[in-house]
């Protein structure tokens, strides 16, 4: 079987695809990804052929200006400006997606590009399905993941909700599809494109969202699609480095604290609130910098503190940790809450309030607005989370999340069900 992946984004983003599609390939099967500039030679260290569009997502995300727009609140202006490059990008986009999918039995795409998965397939008729790292098909049972409120206990309101952002969705891309159909050499799709009227594999645990009553047969929740160990060691994730293990073993178990690839504004100030909230609570703290640049190495840190810049592997390092400060993502909601440790939720928008959300409704975190973020309210949120109760609900949890594998059971549902199917969510 021949499998076409249009992964777009940040590693978070990209890295479900990659489980996925390392399954896929030791299974037999062909398989090739269409990724964004910044990340390709990372995603092609998988061993899958990659193709790579001129997008660069980490350029603006990494920048003073996109910490700036952060600081301030402007969530739609970030989402604007990063739309802006998206744009600027489309004719790579479009060409590198056509000649990824030519000739695939499945086109699989990530949220970034599940419309122009849609159209590739309302186009050529090749079947098309979405890989979703939350919930984005409609529901009665909560609201829109860009709705400010999680759900307004009325079904028909959650919907409207759904159906807003679609609407939202597809104005904002509908030139990119034009683009695609150009690429394509046929006339433009004149219908509105919605992502739930595909089926779609959902990459997270049914422990932390039970699937929907009303969703279709076409929606799979297969449970989160986590990176094995020689993908990671692959991805450069490999073994812990020596002195991070040496400050591990010296001590009590460290807070995490890490925030992916969101932009963090003034990063140095946030370090220093975290020295403070360590003395103030008694508590060593393990930062890891992801895409962020302090300012500052580790050894000029107090000795509570580590900060380090390395790849590392979740599962190896969040075992070690009495709980973790993180800003919601997907990939890092379910590798902690896999690890079994509580959360303290720090969102900043799409689909970490909802996990955020989801974290605090199940006793397993506490979660608040990054803009809102300081040092009274991250200390009483960490004063809380530490609390034996947190603890021993979240290793409950943890022990029931071991036993899923989200990249295995994808690859049945893909191989059993979606190749042909009818195109119906």
């Amino acid at each position: 079987m021949k499998i076409a992946m249009l992964a777009h984004g940040t590693r978070g983003d990209i890295q479900p695809a990659l489980a996925i599609g390392s399954v896929l390939h030791d299974r037999g099967h062909s398989v090739r990804l269409c990724v964004n500039a910044d990340l390709a030679e990372w995603a092609a260290r998988s061993g899958l052929p990659v193709t790579s569009t001129d997008l660069d997502v980490g350029r603006f995300l990494n920048s003073e200006e996109a910490r700036e727009i952060l600081a301030r609140g402007k969530i739609s202006t970030l989402v604007r400006r990063v739309t802006a490059d998206e744009r600027r990008a489309d004719a790579s986009i479009a060409k590198a997606a056509v000649e990824v999918t030519h000739d695939a039995d499945l086109i699989l795409s990530t949220l970034g590009m599940a419309l122009r998965g849609a159209a590739l397939h309302e186009v050529t008729g090749r079947p098309s399905a979405s890989l979703l790292c939350a919930p984005m098909t409609p529901t009665a049972e909560w609201a829109s993941l860009a709705s400010p409120v999680r759900d307004f206990r009325v079904g028909r309101v959650n919907r409207l909700t759904f159906a807003a952002f679609d609407n939202l969705l597809w104005r904002q891309t509908k030139p990119s599809i034009d683009r695609l159909c150009e690429q394509l050499g046929v006339a433009p799709i004149d219908r509105r494109l919605r992502i739930g009227e595909l089926p779609a594999l959902h990459a997270y645990s049914p422990r932390l969202v039970p699937r929907p009553s009303d969703w279709g047969p076409g929606q799979h929740l297969v449970g989160p699609a986590l990176a094995s160990d020689d993908l990671r060691s692959a991805l450069g994730e490999a073994e812990l480095p020596a002195d991070l293990r040496a400050w591990l073993a010296a001590g009590e178990p460290p807070v995490y604290f890490g925030f992916g690839s969101m932009p963090v504004p003034k990063p140095r100030q946030l370090l220093d609130e975290i020295i403070a909230i360590c003395e103030q609570l008694g508590i060593r703290a393990l930062v890891a910098a992801g895409w962020t640049d302090y300012g500052v190495e580790s050894a000029e840190l107090p000795d509570q503190v580590f900060l380090t810049g390395s790849d590392l592997n979740h599962d190896d390092v969040l075992p070690r940790c009495v709980a973790a400060v993180h800003h919601g993502g997907s990939g890092t909601t379910a590798a902690v809450t896999r690890a079994g440790i509580p959360s303290v939720v720090v969102s900043v928008f799409l689909d970490q309030p909802f996990w955020g959300w989801r974290l605090s409704s199940l006793g397993l975190g506490v979660s608040l607005p990054f803009r809102s973020l300081n040092r009274s309210r991250l200390a009483s949120a960490l004063t809380q989370v530490l609390d034996p109760t947190y603890a021993a609900r979240s290793r409950a949890y943890g022990d029931l999340l071991q036993t899923e594998n989200g990249p295995e059971q994808a690859a049945d549902v893909i191989e059993q069900e979606l190749t042909g199917a009818d195109h119906v969510g």
